[in-house]
């Protein structure tokens, strides 16, 4: 299996760093942003096959992103990370294009499940 080529955008720096931490050894980070408008041109630049997308950004959401770049025809597999621990949220993210969605409190036990779901082409939702 080729490694997954995974783009991080967070507004926080301290997630961001944390995800780098958890995937740099498994995976290629290809990039990372801050800026939710950053996302749509480093896409077009480094060609991840995963976007780990947080939900809160100046001016826009990480629901604002997922819906665009799904309109674009981005390839990419998108996975929401989200402090909101709403089963809500989560379904509204997987409706309007996300593959997955895990909750910061499970990153560690989620996202390696998570991650191996949406490369399946399979869908992971955060569990109760």
């Amino acid at each position: 299996m080729t490694r997954n080529r995974i783009l991080i955008a967070d507004q926080n720096p301290a997630i961001r760093q944390t995800l780098i931490d958890l995937l740099q050894e498994d995976s290629e980070i290809v990039a990372t942003v801050e800026n939710g408008e950053s996302i749509f041109h480093m896409i077009a630049a480094v060609s991840p096959n995963l976007v780990l997308l947080g939900i809160d950004f100046q001016g826009t959401s990480g629901f604002e992103i997922t819906r665009r770049l799904r309109q674009s025809q981005c390839p990419a597999k998108i996975i929401i990370i989200s402090l909101h621990e709403s089963r809500d949220l989560a379904r509204a993210a997987l409706a309007i294009g996300a593959s997955g969605y895990v909750f910061m409190s499970r990153l560690l036990e989620d996202l390696p499940a998570a991650i191996d779901a949406v490369r399946e082409g399979q869908v992971f939702e955060p569990r109760a």
